[in-house]
């Protein structure tokens, strides 16, 4: 049996406050949340409240249900205008789109270096990386290894131990809600990479677009619709 409350971190904290707006906006109620997600109101109610976390699973099962997890991690929530495209692009198209949105922010930044192109590259540089290097399928080992860090210091870096890190690493645990929001907080790995949602890389994509300048925005944006039309 579960006793006190979990320390958390104030990031996770401005995670849970998010998950309890997006069930307001959903007009749910926390009974109605816990049948979405295939929890018990009990269980549910001890989330919100920060005595348990959600598992891998269940926040796939928020995506699946219509709920903004990109915006529960991240704060940031597209404005939408992208949507009827992006939702006509394969998984893979998106993946795709991530890159060459990389690349463009990568030598525009090295053009004109500025907070708008740093952040744009702090959020997609592992999605590049996990392109190039597919022997690091797994994001703990990619992360890792990019960091040239041992286990021990990576651990520690997660807040986990290492025989917790090593079972992330060889994929027989999977990260809960609050390890989605330390690996966000901590280096910019979108809950997107982690959870492979095309719902997440469309928001990926059109939050990185609406941070341009209208000009870049339209520019990199008839670069993807003529992608997509050559598939």
């Amino acid at each position: 049996m579960f006793k006190g409350k979990l320390p958390m971190c104030i990031s996770y904290n401005d995670v849970l406050k998010r998950l309890i707006e997006e069930r307001n906006r959903m007009a749910w109620s926390q009974k109605e949340m816990s049948q979405h997600i295939h929890m018990n109101q009990s269980n549910y109610s001890k989330v919100e409240l920060g005595l348990r976390r959600l598992s891998y699973y269940e926040v796939k099962h928020l995506y699946e249900v219509g709920v903004d997890v990109y915006y529960i991690y991240t704060g940031q929530r597209s404005n939408g205008r992208y949507s009827d495209f992006l939702i006509q692009c394969s998984y893979a198209e998106l993946l795709c789109f991530l890159n060459v949105l990389y690349s463009i922010a990568l030598m525009r930044n090295q053009k004109e270096t500025s907070d708008k192109w740093e952040e744009i590259l702090a959020r997609l540089k592992y999605f590049s990386l996990k392109e190039k290097n597919q022997q690091f399928n797994n994001i703990f080992l990619l992360l890792r290894h990019s960091m040239g860090w041992q286990q021990k210091k990576m651990a520690e870096k997660l807040g986990v131990d290492i025989k917790k890190l090593r079972d992330l690493e060889n994929g027989r645990k999977l990260p809960d809600s609050e390890l989605l929001s330390r690996l966000y907080e901590r280096f910019h790995v979108s809950p997107a990479i982690v959870l492979e949602n095309k719902k997440g890389l469309e928001s990926e994509i059109a939050v990185s677009l609406e941070k341009m300048s209208m000009e870049d925005e339209q520019q990199i944006f008839e670069i993807l619709t003529l992608l997509h039309s050559m598939n």
